[in-house]
């Protein structure tokens, strides 16, 4: 013995090192591990079959190479499809797996009930409110206009994904300057999220209201600098919290009733001032009418069916009719246009679950008592109102004659999140590009092959039920009468009421059967949901077809 302490690596090494086991509890370990590793995906198996789905894995080429690539940029192309193909049916399998399937909502439960812990994308507040995570980020993230984080948001996508744009400064000013060329205004509108107005229910910590992110008034102040017009609606709603206690449903993104039709009061006194001439007597009317919903944040949460953690809220709206006791619509030859996303819709569109005719646009044509034109899609404010108001142009319906004023609102957190990539508004003519569009009043019902479909949305990851894709078809074949063409631009149901539709499994190449009918006879109730786009932007400005699977009644 010499006395010398030994190290601790020795140590553990002699402790590793007569470690002991029993027989039966070495049998019994492995036993266990490859009952995991053979019964868990012999589940799933049984669970897949019960429930009809399938999960293909097709590896796609990437399309047709042209005769100026390089060899190396089919490599990077066809490396990108590779990628995407292996994150979808990543995410594929994480989605329909039975352990999440099973263990995941009562776990949610147990987290929220005892520990007050929410999600990645609902955070519960104080007084039984759940805040946007989103929203949050926006609020305590880094300034949104810092060359920094303008940077760090642009290369933050994925390999076979295009990069955003995501200065909102340049893409607001060019927005607006391309207006001017025409004559047209443009008015901003921003909607801050919740905790900003009221950031009470986030916190007991007593801080001044309302709050903003660190660029926010820098970028009020470069938008007056450049001549664009900004309508700020956080006095009007901060007036309304204090005076009404809340400004904001509680457990949903979006506002009160009451705290909308404040912001279209106020907005349309400030129209009136700056437009005195815009034309008016409308003869609209209002009527009350009672509605009871549960709330976007709350369906994200992934709760028990059974779990009564959130009982919802019942809320008054005004639905605004006309002197015929019709709903309001949009009128395309208004001289304003209102470009909104779901703070517009919240009250005017079904899937949102607060009831219809009494949104932002119905409540703001009420106070003018004059027409409104209206392009309100449920996500993505930052871009795609934009791009359905270029898609319109670009087809050669210009929905900008006789315009005076467009009015932009869009979800505040857009400004640190949105995609701000330019548009160009320019005036195309129609033209016959040999794709199907069905004869109006008509249902035809044909086969095609998939040659490109959009991703929907995983249900619970985005605050909307519902979601459309867009579906190129080729190969068309009439099932009831001949179609003169080859291909055929589709809208159809991809999530409904946060269940993936069985298009939603469909990938480039398979075969499918569908009912067409013009999408211009359901836009008015369709168009503002959630669409998912192509890739392929002019694809996106070919007439499209809404489209239901031939034993689908779901309308």
């Amino acid at each position: 013995m010499t006395g010398k302490k030994a190290s601790r690596e020795a140590i553990a090494w002699v402790e590793i090192g007569t470690t002991a086991i029993s027989r039966f509890m070495a049998v019994a370990l492995s036993v266990f591990f490859l009952a995991a590793v053979f019964l868990i995906p012999l589940g799933q198996n049984i669970f897949d079959r019960q429930q009809g789905t399938t999960v293909p894995f097709v590896l796609q080429s990437g399309g047709t190479s042209t005769p100026d690539e390089s060899f190396f940029a089919m490599i990077n192309r066809r490396n990108k499809t590779i990628l995407e193909s292996i994150n979808h049916l990543e995410t594929t399998l994480e989605e329909g797996s039975l352990l999440r399937k099973v263990f995941l909502p009562p776990m949610q439960y147990v987290f929220l009930r005892f520990f007050g812990k929410g999600n990645e994308k609902a955070i519960p507040g104080r007084d039984g409110w759940l805040h946007f995570a989103p929203a949050l980020d926006y609020l305590t993230g880094p300034p949104f206009l810092r060359p920094e984080q303008l940077r760090i948001r642009a290369e933050a996508h994925k390999l076979w994904e295009k990069p955003i744009q995501s200065d909102p400064l340049s893409a607001i000013i060019d927005f607006k300057n391309q207006l001017a060329v025409r004559g047209i205004s443009l008015l901003v509108v921003p909607v801050p999220v919740k905790a900003a107005i009221q950031p009470d229910k986030i916190s007991a910590r007593r801080v001044s209201r309302p709050l903003a992110n660190h660029s926010w008034q820098p970028f009020v102040r470069a938008l007056r600098e450049n001549g664009v017009q900004l309508f700020d609606v956080r006095p009007v709603l901060t007036a309304y919290a204090e005076k009404h206690r809340d400004a904001y449903l509680p457990t949903d993104t979006h506002w009160l009733p009451g705290a909308m039709q404040a912001v279209a009061g106020e907005l349309a006194q400030h129209i009136t001032r700056e437009f005195p001439k815009i034309s008016g007597a409308a003869g609209l009317k209002a009527q009350a009418q009672e509605v009871f919903g549960l709330g976007d944040i709350a369906r994200m949460l992934t709760l028990p069916e059974k779990a009564q953690l959130f009982a919802g809220k019942e809320v008054q709206v005004r639905q605004i009719l006309t002197v015929q006791n019709e709903f309001w619509q949009p009128d395309k030859n208004a001289e304003i246009l209102l470009l909104g996303d779901s703070f517009t819709n919240i009250y005017s569109t079904e899937g949102l679950g607060w009831g219809v005719g009494a949104g932002l646009a119905e409540q703001l044509s009420h106070f003018l008592q004059a027409p409104l034109d209206l392009l309100a899609r449920n996500d993505s404010g930052a871009y795609v109102t934009r791009e359905m108001l270029a898609g319109d142009l670009a087809r050669g319906r210009d929905r900008l004659a006789g315009k005076r004023l467009v009015i932009w609102q869009f979800a505040e957190r857009e400004l640190a999140f949105g995609d701000w990539r330019p548009v160009a508004l320019q005036l195309g003519s129609p033209k016959e590009t040999g794709f199907y569009v069905a004869p109006s009043g008509l249902t035809t019902r044909i086969t095609g092959v998939v040659g490109a479909i959009s991703r929907s949305a995983r249900p619970g990851s985005v605050p909307y039920r519902d979601n459309i894709l867009t579906i190129h078809l080729v190969d068309l074949q009439g099932l009831d009468r001949q179609v003169q063409a080859d291909q055929a631009l589709v809208y159809s149901w991809g999530m409904r009421d946060n269940q993936l539709t069985r298009l939603a499994t469909l990938r480039p190449g398979d075969n499918v059967s569908l009912s067409l009918t013009p999408w211009e006879a359901v836009e008015g109730e369709f168009g503002s949901y959630r669409r998912t786009p192509l890739d392929d932007q002019m694809m996106e400005l070919e007439i499209p077809n809404w489209g239901l699977l031939t034993d689908d009644k779901t309308h």
